[in-house]
């Protein structure tokens, strides 16, 4: 029976390939899909997906019961890249053109519709407005209009009714007396008219209608009276508009096309001479189109960020069940990026670079921090000053400062204070060896005795003293992995370590004793990110005071401090518990471009100061947090502006539209979107000897990855590159060739291809038997493969498989070659599609159409270093399944460490620059993969044969060339056509 519904299985597997394509961008799932082309029996649903080969979300996981595995689906994966746009491009028009229609002869009107388009509410939705409207009203007036207001111009029975009939209904059904209800009109009428501001791009097209003399309109289905939206035009400085059309008017609505026929007779004009523009689909473009106006649809903003090819889409989909404080906060946001469009991000990212990350996640969240300090009337009152401790507290300490200077003026001063563990830890037990007792390095054994002295010691004397008096075994010594002996070295030094030990420990009490000598009391509070309690008991233990805390959240350990301390702890952001990488994230972002505090040093008699960590020169890292500062410093600018008179009335309850923001862009973006804080790299020599990346601290704490393929390279559809099938007329390149032969019985399909080669090239065949030498030469010889220009055979040791040929046998010739290819007679005995794979990587490589395509690549772009192709769906299916990381799973990454080490790399390689070419197969140019080459191998280095299919250097090699491009300073792409 279940065969017999599904009549053509090929057909079913199509339909399933196009719901993959669109299944994120879409609120639907599978079975609903499935539905749609056939009826699934309750009882037989498990049977029809195992036979398409799907798998059915397991019952346990509640939480995901409508997501089905389509990995094994015909050829599709879940590699298959979300068709996201950049939102730009995606407008209908363009503001230029919009402009070109203004500049017409024939165009003697030009019409804006007003809301959404000439003026913007700071909200993605109008009734937002509404509901601060209530919570203002119920706070004034003790009064409870939310459900009346909502519900009245639905409710009244007068067609296009306006505010004041609006407001006739909501007193009425309240018993108000006139007065109260005329300051319930005044209210609203102050609200919107303090809350909207221009869109941007908008006023541009009004600018040049006011240039060329054309008489401008305004046309609007409002309940706003029209003298009260001409007043706020002019006010927000559009006072050329001459009139307004207003529904309530004229009781005739746009969406009809009714207020269009007024609007024809009034102005006595042809249509076509009007130009209208609107933001909405129906009212503002398809009905004055029927009436012959020239019409224009411009998009809102909330159409804009939530259209179908949208990264936002999903994220927001979730917003009408936040506080009305973050719904404001979100729409805010987003308006001073999407109001005008020349400002508009040009990557469809969630985050495109640091300035949208600031924008759209970093500022939000820091004013939130301030306004939550600014507000609490528990903290203003029972507190003399607010610290905030370095380096965490940075930013929100500047916002802190800028909203109470600029709005609120009376609340309570702050102060930054500099401390960290490493500058407190000698608080935190009886002396240095007991610490380093407790201690616990994260899993590094290449974390040494030196490291430690280096992460507890402050004072480089005797740093050098304690370092010069021990040998270089003990100083190489792995703490990691001999700790007890490391603590048996320092022994013989505890006298030094506890000479130090108090001198340091007086040094800390003469610095806060001159910084916070104000604060000795039970009532002191310091804010930091959060989270275990440390801080304010370390500071407890240094001064005998005890400190609250403001954090953003909390683990029990910290709860069990405060019982124990009689302290509190303001809990501002819960919603960010046990999230590591928000964590990560805010810690290093909210901190300025400095060093951590590591001690204090004497500077005079009773005084002491910080020593900060020398951070490593680094210029990406510094633009990052210069920027950060910048656009916080214009959001708190532009927010205040906006909110200033409403400062007391924007309640945040929680950030979590702005959490799901940050959980999108490392989860589920495609775009690899945590490359924008690679550069960022504070030292945390207490941890570990190296110093990683934020992005590599991101990606290494974070879980719920759909698969393993999510967020590597491979489905970052900015590595894909496009496709043009004819070659440059430019292209003059030296063209060179690697095939490792191993498999001689596929000479005569490599030579198929290579016959048809667009361009001359030269051919190096590296073979494992001399004895097939003299049948090479006669196979590929010039006479069937057209455009080969030279061909050089070398005999080399079976070892190392392809790589081992390629890296160490063309080494010489390699410098001769402007694009050079690698590729080799691959099988995969223990893989039944091995044949399909190698059709797949040699069609998409040496393919005359695919060879073209790729040397435009190269020709279009001078930064191109290595063209790879994506990962085959068969192998990719085959990972997933089996979970296999794409690292490898038997020391590949520490091998490719130490090969990155040797070629003056950074080791460790974040999750998000995971890509590289599965069966070592590639074009690429031999400058950009000098270090490789570079590293002098011998066939010596690689293992005899036979060896498996992981493990070895060869294998750690093959996830190389990608990684060492980029790091080299050349971009590589993905290309796969066939």
């Amino acid at each position: 029976m279940i065969l017999e519904k599904i009549k053509d299985i090929n057909q079913v597997k199509i339909k399933l390939l196009g719901f993959t394509l669109y299944k994120r961008s879409r609120q639907t799932n599978i079975q609903d899909y499935l539905h749609g082309f056939f009826t699934i029996e309750k009882n037989n649903k498990r049977k029809i997906y195992r036979i398409l080969g799907l798998r059915v979300a397991s019952k346990k996981n509640k939480k995901n019961k409508n997501k089905y595995d389509l990995v094994s689906c015909v050829n599709s994966t879940d590699i298959v890249v979300p068709n996201y746009n950049v939102l730009k491009d995606e407008l209908p028009i363009q503001i230029d053109d919009i402009i070109k229609y203004v500049e017409l002869n024939t165009i003697k009107v030009v019409s804006f519709d007003i809301f959404d388009t000439l003026l913007l509410r700071p909200t993605l939705e109008p009734i937002d407005l509404i509901y601060l409207l209530s919570e203002i009203v119920n706070k004034k007036y003790n009064l409870k209009i939310l459900k009346l207001r909502l519900s009245a111009e639905n409710e009244i029975g007068i067609e296009q009714s306006n505010i004041y009939n609006i407001y006739d209904f909501v007193a009425q059904k309240l018993s108000l007396d006139e007065t109260t209800k005329q300051l319930l009109i005044e209210e609203e009428l102050a609200l919107e008219n303090k809350l909207l501001s221009v869109r941007k791009d908008i006023k541009l097209v009004y600018d040049a209608a006011v240039k060329c003399n054309k008489k401008i309109i305004a046309i609007s289905d409002m309940y706003l009276p029209k003298d009260f939206l001409l007043k706020v035009l002019q006010d927000k400085g559009l006072n050329q508009i001459e009139k307004i059309y207003v529904s309530n008017d004229f009781h005739k609505r746009k969406d009809t096309g009714e207020l269009y026929d007024e609007v024809i007779k009034e102005e006595k004009i042809s249509p076509s001479s009007i130009l209208h523009i609107g933001d909405n689909y129906f009212s503002d473009y398809v009905k004055p189109l029927e009436k012959f106006i020239t019409a224009v649809y411009y998009p809102s903003i909330k159409n804009i960020i939530t259209s179908e090819k949208s990264i936002y889409k999903d994220v927001l989909s979730n917003y009408q069940n936040l506080d009305i404080g973050q719904r404001l906060l979100i729409g805010f946001s987003f308006n001073r990026i999407f109001a005008d469009s020349t400002k508009m991000p040009t990557k469809p990212h969630i985050f495109s670079d640091i300035s949208f990350l600031t924008k759209l996640l970093i500022a939000p969240v820091v004013s939130n921090i301030a306004l939550k300090i600014l507000q609490n009337n528990e903290i203003q009152k029972k507190y003399k000053i607010i610290n905030f401790a370095s380096r965490d507290g940075y930013l929100p300490k500047k916002a802190y400062d800028f909203l109470n200077e600029k709005l609120f003026k009376t609340k309570l001063p702050s102060r930054y204070i500099y401390l960290s563990r490493r500058s407190y830890y000698l608080f935190e037990c009886k002396d240095i060896i007991e610490y380093v007792k407790n201690i616990n390095i994260m899993h590094d054994p290449s974390y040494k005795l030196r490291n430690l002295i280096y992460a507890l010691i402050s004072d480089e004397t005797l740093q050098n003293t304690l370092l010069n008096n021990l040998s270089e075994e003990e100083k190489n010594l792995s703490f990691y992995e001999n700790k007890q002996q490391c603590i048996d070295i320092l022994e013989k030094y505890k006298n030094i370590l506890d000479e130090y030990e108090v001198q340091t420990k007086n040094n800390i009490l003469k610095y806060f004793e001159q910084e916070i000598s104000e604060d000795n009391s039970q009532n002191s509070i310091i804010f930091d990110i959060g989270y275990s309690g440390s801080i304010g008991n370390a500071l407890k233990n240094i001064t005998n005071v005890c400190f609250d805390k403001i954090y953003l959240f909390e683990t029990s350990k910290n709860r069990e401090l405060d019982t124990t301390n009689n302290t509190k702890t303001f809990n501002i952001m819960p919603e960010v518990m046990d999230y590591t990488p928000i964590h990560l994230l805010f810690e290093e972002l909210f901190s300025p471009y400095q060093g951590a505090c590591i001690g204090y040093k004497e500077i005079k008699d009773k005084i002491s100061e910080p020593i900060l960590e020398v951070l490593l020169e680094n210029n990406q890292m510094k633009k990052i947090f210069i920027t950060i500062e910048k656009e916080l410093n214009e959001y708190l600018n532009d927010f205040i502006d906006l909110f200033g008179y409403y400062i007391n009335d924007i309640n945040i309850h929680n950030m979590k539209g702005f959490m799901e923001l940050a959980r999108f862009s490392w989860l589920k973006s495609p775009y690899c979107e945590m490359n924008i804080v690679k550069n960022v790299i504070f030292p945390d020599p207490l941890n570990c000897s190296e110093n990683f990346s934020l992005q590599y601290k991101i990606m290494k704490h974070s879980n719920g990855y759909y698969n393993v393929f999510s967020a590597t390279g491979f489905n970052n559809p900015e590595k894909r590159c496009s496709i043009n099938h004819v070659l440059s007329s430019n292209f003059n390149k030296k063209i060179g060739i690697h095939c490792h032969l191993f498999n001689v019985d596929l000479s005569e399909e490599i030579i198929k291809y290579l016959k048809d080669f667009p361009v001359e090239f030269d051919l190096i065949l590296t073979i494992p038997d001399k004895n097939y030498e003299n049948v090479i030469n006669n196979l590929f010889n010039s006479k069937i493969i057209i455009n080969l220009n030279k061909l050089i055979v070398k005999v080399v040791p079976n070892r190392g498989r392809d790589v081992a040929p390629w890296l160490i046998s063309t080494k010489n010739e390699q410098k001769s070659y402007d694009i050079f290819c690698h590729i080799h007679t691959k099988k995969t005995q223990n893989a039944i599609w091995a044949n399909r794979w190698r059709n797949y990587l040699f069609s998409n490589l040496i393919k005359k159409d695919s060879v073209i395509d790729i040397f435009n690549f190269f020709e279009e772009d001078k930064e191109l270093g290595i063209i790879i192709n994506d990962f085959y769906p068969e192998l990719a299916k085959f990972c997933i399944e089996k979970n296999i990381p794409l690292i490898g799973q038997a020391n590949e990454d520490v091998m490719i460490d130490n090969l990155l080490n040797r070629m003056g790399f950074l080791p460790l390689i974040p999750r998000n620059d995971l890509l590289f070419a599965a069966g070592t197969m590639f074009w690429y140019r031999p400058e950009a993969l000098r270090p490789l080459f570079e590293l002098d191998l011998t066939y010596e280095d690689f293992p005899e044969e036979p060896i498996g299919v992981e493990g070895t250097i060869a294998h750690a090699i093959e996830r190389l060339p990608a990684l060492v491009c980029e790091r080299n300073e050349y971009k590589s792409f993905i290309y796969s056509k066939y």
